[in-house]
């Protein structure tokens, strides 16, 4: 057991322990940190990333470095059909609540708009759409719905909101405190919060890449447990609350927990999650067991040759090149279909956009579980005949 550098986001203790260290190799000009321990709060139960970053710093790379602007390759928007079942799905359930569409709504962390298209197609108009990104929020005005750039650090608008909704955002703050501040300011009286993240309890039913829960962005791990316990910390009462499976990509589930809240004022007890832990610690087994099997292909692609091509700048990519031998391998290019990306360097290399790769003959390693059957497929479309080296089994 040791003190945090950042204290516990629901009970604000200090004394946690340590269940993992992770380590990322970052692109140039990443305002994050190259690494943190994962730990588990003494007091409450809560797992979290002890990191030094401040939230001002994630602020900086989400305006400057959002990987969700690109419609077609980020998440949040309407042209990638998985994500927008997701946001449909999701309207659907938050209208099936609310059952007005005269409420006024904004969704934190909006990205490209998708869910607010979605309720607007549900019949809401009073939609506003919050986010660090000038390029997300530009995406969300041409779908004809008010957006500001701006983070839960930036209040406005106070007391206008009937519903406020983070899907798949409060995993990303580091001040949560400050976040609540700013949400229970923006809420009218008896209004209605509705939070969607990843169900940490369910990592390893759901894992299929090392680690993939613990990277750069993903900085609070909620069980359902963990989750009341924050709203009820910060002067909210549970009303509705559940698990769901949405789509990551074709046939890639992905764990969810939801809850509806209504701002009480009053902070009510919270109880230890002692559950979350043992799960965690499971998924960090899985994981390590992952990783050790990448290895293995690594080494064998070795045989023919460590020369490469590395298609994918991502998560997994990041720490592939801190925790296994592709830190020794002689990389030639980077891929990577984002524009955010391209252009930028990894370890001095170049990452470069998938037209350009025509010119290069080396194998191509994929560097990615999710997306490794819709790379693959591309790269077929486009006429390469460079040898493919694969993370898994097609």
């Amino acid at each position: 057991m040791r003190s945090a550098f950042r204290n516990c986001p629901i009970c604000n203790h200090d004394q946690i322990d340590v269940l993992h260290t992770q380590r990322f190799e970052l692109l140039e000009g990443h305002p994050l940190q190259d690494g943190y321990d994962v730990v588990c709060c003494d007091r409450c139960g809560f797992i979290y990333a002890d990191t030094t970053v401040t939230q001002a710093d994630y602020d900086r790379f989400y305006a400057e470095h959002s990987k969700y602007e690109h419609p077609q390759t980020g998440t949040g928007g309407v042209e990638n059909p998985f994500d927008w079942q997701r946001q449909q799905e999701t309207a659907r359930q938050i209208d099936k609540f609310l059952d007005n569409s005269a409420a006024g709504i904004v969704d934190v962390g909006c990205a490209n708009g998708g869910l607010l298209k979605a309720l607007k197609e549900l019949g809401y108009q009073s939609l506003c759409g919050l986010d660090p990104s000038p390029t997300c929020v530009e995406n969300v005005r041409r779908l004809g719905i008010d957006a500001h750039v701006g983070s839960l650090l930036n209040s406005f608008r106070e007391h206008a909101f009937d519903c406020v909704v983070l899907s798949h955002t409060l995993e990303h703050i580091n001040d949560l405190d400050a976040a609540m501040r700013w949400i229970g300011n923006a809420m009218k009286n008896n209004a209605f919060l509705y939070i969607e993240v990843p169900d940490a309890s369910r990592y390893t039913e759901f894992a299929d890449s090392p680690f993939q829960d613990f990277n750069t962005e993903h900085i609070n791990h909620f069980s359902m447990a963990s989750l009341k316990n924050f709203l009820k910390a910060n002067g909210f009462s549970p009303v509705e609350c559940g698990e769901k499976v949405i789509p990551a990509s074709a046939n890639k589930p992905y764990p969810a927990i939801y809850c509806f809240a209504q701002k009480t004022g009053d902070e009510l007890p919270i109880e230890k999650d002692n559950s979350l832990r043992p799960k965690i610690e499971a998924y960090i087994v899985k994981s390590e067991l992952i990783l050790q099997e990448i290895e293995l292909r690594l080494q064998a692609a070795w045989g023919k040759s460590k020369r490469i091509i590395v298609w994918g700048t991502g998560q997994l990519t990041m720490k592939l090149l801190v925790e296994t031998s592709l830190a020794r391998a002689e990389i030639v290019a980077f891929v990577d279909s984002n524009p955010i990306n391209q252009r930028k360097s990894l370890r001095g290399i170049q990452i470069i956009a998938p037209a350009e790769v025509h010119q290069l003959s080396e194998p191509i390693l994929i560097s990615s579980t999710l997306h490794q059957k819709s790379i693959s497929e591309q790269i077929h479309k486009m006429g390469l005949s460079n040898p493919l080296i694969l993370l898994k089994d097609p």
